[in-house]
């Protein structure tokens, strides 16, 4: 039986049919030894499907793992510099890809997984999923500091929008926030003069770090999984 080709490369963990389309356009996928475009058709029991010259097979499952990132690993799938990425610390035999970044010099919970419709949907701007960091400063942070930073601050000339915070040290708290701009916590912090010196995330929606250990990694429970496709 034939099917689109977006969705036979997302069947294969390649990304979701929206992210399918956007490496179609950008060349490298080919259906024996042609290159491939949008709209064509594919047999899976009868056609090759390369991507840059990798053979390309469905995935018989989808996986779902949380990690704990350690320092100095990057949050993507690949680097250009060939820097240990969280996908070089989870085996599988899948194309797993990161829900959730975080950069190099942050810690914390990161889910993998190759669903990339699920990804997809919890990356979407639409989905306020929420994420739990702990946050400590170079600076002493002041009451007047955290109800700055739960009522909405402004970088990249936009408010963000309100988030939880509590108090847990005299230079650290908690904050939930409930969207995903680039360095969102670093920004937020330095608009009201604080520097962080070291920041942790310990929750994605449903999910918790609890106490799996730094570099360790585990599969998400059933009940995890339908809740973030639930949400």
């Amino acid at each position: 039986m034939q099917i689109r080709i977006n969705k036979y490369l997302a069947l294969c963990g390649i990304g979701s049919r929206r992210r399918s389309d956007e490496i179609l356009l950008s060349g490298g996928v080919r259906i024996n030894g042609r290159p491939a475009k949008l709209g064509d058709m594919v047999d899976p029991d009868k056609d090759t499907v390369t991507y840059k010259d990798e053979e390309l097979y469905p995935s018989d499952r989808y996986e779902y793992f949380a990690l704990n990132k350690p320092l100095g690993v990057i949050s993507t799938a690949k680097d250009e510099f060939g820097r240990r990425n969280v996908v070089d610390m989870v085996k599988s035999e899948q194309r797993l890809f990161p829900i959730g970044r975080l950069d190099r010099n942050s810690t914390g919970l990161i889910i993998l997984t190759n669903d990339g419709d699920l990804a997809l949907k919890l990356t979407h701007p639409k989905y306020h999923l929420p994420k739990v960091y702990e946050v400590t400063t170079e600076e002493p942070v002041t009451d007047e500091q955290l109800e700055k930073l739960s009522t909405g601050v402004s970088i990249y000339s936009k408010k963000t929008l309100p988030a939880n915070t509590e108090r847990i040290g005299y230079n650290s708290f908690m904050i939930t926030i409930f969207q995903g701009m680039k360095r969102q916590l670093r920004e937020m912090c330095k608009s009201v003069g604080l520097t962080v010196s070291a920041l942790h995330r310990t929750e994605i929606g449903p999910v918790k770090l609890g106490s799996l250990r730094i570099g360790s990694h585990r599969l998400l429970t059933g009940e995890e999984v339908a809740l973030l496709k639930s949400e």
